[in-house]
């Protein structure tokens, strides 16, 4: 059931799942955040068979084979160091005219020989019907559409969570992310955020769960 409102006019809460409506006490958000998406065609027809969005996870499925890094942040970065152990070449697509990460991270890739970087180009299209071949990207400056034919793709342009049915009882980051400590509490009393979808430092399952028992020890303080 998809979670499309909620609402604390008073002590007790009020969750919408489109028809229905859920009365609570204490609520607490833990949607979490799903890695952001390119917005392209078929690209949601093409996650785990050709797109990705984790080297360790899905790297060993290209070992000795082509891919593209699209993002150029730390994160991606990161990625295309560790492809770059395994694949036999790695193709950078960044959107800007340059690389945001870390100087250390950006010397380390331009120094790996099987590592190739294009900035100012933004993902247009895939190519490959049944079969994932590659992506077409766009220069900015001129709009020039390049074919990059590689055996898959992996995205990491950060993070998006879903927290818009609740902006009305926490407010959102800059980046959407619902405003929170490390206590777990939200800005509206009896309401307490977990996990990704809150503003924090480190995004892992463990720090996950441990906001999931700092959390739920927080609302039965709270009823008490």
């Amino acid at each position: 059931t998809e979670v499309t409102e909620g609402e604390a006019p008073d002590y007790v809460k009020y969750v919408k799942c489109g028809d229905d409506v859920y009365e609570a006490k204490a609520v607490i958000i833990a949607v979490g955040a799903r890695h952001r998406r390119l917005g392209i065609d078929r690209e949601e027809d093409f996650i785990g068979n050709g797109i990705s969005f984790c080297a360790t996870c899905d790297g060993a499925f290209y070992s000795g084979k082509s891919v593209a890094v699209v993002g150029g942040g730390n994160s991606a970065l990161i990625e295309a160091l560790s492809l770059s152990e395994i694949c036999e070449n790695v193709t950078v697509l960044q959107n800007l005219d340059f690389l945001t990460g870390e100087a250390k991270l950006r010397d380390a890739i331009y120094a790996k020989e099987n590592v190739k970087v294009i900035t100012g180009v933004t993902v247009d299209g895939i190519i490959g019907d049944a079969t994932f071949e590659g992506l077409n990207v766009k220069h900015t400056a001129t709009g020039e559409i390049e074919r990059i034919l590689v055996d898959g793709a992996f995205v990491a342009i950060g993070l998006e969570p879903k927290n818009g049915p609740f902006e009305s009882l926490s407010s959102l980051d800059d980046a959407g992310y619902l405003m929170s400590d490390e206590t777990c509490c939200g800005e509206t009393p009896g309401i307490f955020v977990a996990g990704d979808c809150r503003t924090k430092g480190v995004r892992q399952i463990a720090t996950a769960v441990a906001d999931g028992a700092t959390a739920a020890l927080a609302a039965v303080r709270f009823l008490s």
